[in-house]
C-alpha cells in the first residue's frame, strides 16, 4: 500500500511548516467550529466525491473519499477512509480491504517539546517567530491572506508555480478548493457545502468491519525522525537560520515515497500534490 505514505508525508509537512506560526505550541490549532460536515465534488482527471466529518474543533476527523481516474482509457478507482484522533491517523483502503496507521504528529511534537528546558523553549519560540514566512519562499509559493470567499467563508489562497492553487478556510488547514496540475492533467476538489449545524453521525467515525489497521513502521520512522530533526534544530539559538538553509521539506534520506519521486499512479501524484500544497499553505497562516 505505497499510497499510504501520503498521509504520513502530508502530516509531516503540515506540522513542521506550522512551527513558523510563532505560537508557543503551533501544532495545536482549533477550527472556528466545533462540528461540521463538509462535502466536496472532484472534477477533472479525477472524478468523484469526498466528505469530511469534523468533531471537537478538528481534533477528531473522518474523511471519506470515493473517486476514479481515467488515463489512456484505463480507469483506476479509489475508495478510502481516513480517521484522525489525538493518538492516531488511520487510513483504510476499502477496495483492497487493507488499513494502516501512524501516530498523530501532534503527539510526537508534544513529546519532543516536553523534553525542552526553559532556555530551549525560549529558543523555540524565538526561532518560530523569526522563521515567519521565509520558508515559503523556498517553495516558490505566492500567498494571499483572506483573498477569496467560498460558501460564505474567507479563504487564504496559495499558488505554486502554475502547478496548484489551494483555498484554505482562513486560519485553518481545511481546504475548500484545490486545483492541481500534474503531468499535464488537471483536477479540482471543490467544497459544495459546509454544514456546521448538522449532527455529525457516529457511524462516520467507525472503522470498516473486517479490516484491521496495521502500524506502518517505515512511515512511522519517517514521521518521528523528521519531527525530531525539526525540534532538535529549533531548540538551538541559531535554529531559524539552520531551518532556512535547508531549502526543502525536512525528510530523512531514503524516506521519500515513490509518488513524490515521480513514480506512483496519477491519482497518487495528484493526491500528494493536494496534500503538499495544503501543508505548505499552513506555514503562511498569520498568528491568530
Amino acid at each position: 500500500m505505497k499510497n499510504q505514505f501520503l498521509p504520513a508525508l502530508s502530516l509531516v509537512l503540515v506540522f513542521s511548516a506550522s512551527l513558523a506560526l510563532g505560537a508557543d505550541q503551533p501544532w495545536e490549532r482549533r477550527l472556528p467550529f466545533k462540528e461540521a460536515i463538509i462535502r466536496y465534488e472532484l472534477k477533472g482527471s479525477e472524478q468523484g466525491s469526498e466528505t469530511l466529518y469534523v468533531r471537537d474543533y478538528g481534533r477528531v476527523r473522518a474523511k471519506h473519499h470515493q473517486a476514479s481516474t481515467t488515463i489512456m482509457g484505463m480507469t483506476n478507482k479509489t475508495e478510502t477512509l481516513e480517521l484522525t484522533d489525538p493518538d492516531w491517523v488511520t487510513t483504510y483502503n476499502l477496495i483492497e480491504k487493507t488499513g494502516e496507521k501512524i501516530t498523530n504528529p501532534q503527539k510526537i511534537y508534544q513529546k519532543e517539546y516536553s523534553k525542552f528546558n526553559t532556555e530551549e523553549k525560549k529558543n523555540f519560540e524565538k526561532n518560530s517567530k523569526e522563521l515567519g514566512t521565509s520558508v515559503m519562499g523556498n517553495f516558490g509559493a505566492e500567498v494571499k491572506q483572506s483573498s477569496a470567499k467560498l460558501l460564505g467563508f474567507d479563504c487564504d489562497v496559495t499558488s505554486v508555480g502554475g502547478m496548484s492553487t489551494v483555498y484554505l478556510l482562513h486560519g485553518t488547514d481545511i481546504p475548500l478548493k484545490s486545483e492541481v496540475l500534474v503531468m499535464g492533467m488537471a483536477s479540482t476538489n471543490l467544497a459544495t457545502k459546509v454544514d456546521t449545524s448538522a449532527s455529525v453521525p457516529d457511524a462516520a467515525f467507525q472503522p470498516p468491519a473486517g479490516i484491521i489497521a496495521q502500524a506502518n513502521a517505515e512511515a512511522e520512522t519517517m514521521l518521528a525522525g523528521t519531527i525530531e530533526q525539526v525540534m532538535e534544530t529549533l531548540k538551538r539559538p541559531d535554529g531559524a537560520k539552520a531551518m532556512q538553509q535547508f531549502g526543502q521539506p525536512l525528510m530523512p534520506a531514503g524516506a521519500m515515497p515513490q509518488a513524490m519521486e515521480g513514480g506512483g499512479s496519477q491519482a497518487e501524484q495528484q493526491q500528494l500534490m493536494r496534500e503538499m500544497e495544503a501543508a505548505m499553505k499552513k506555514l503562511n497562516q498569520q498568528k491568530q
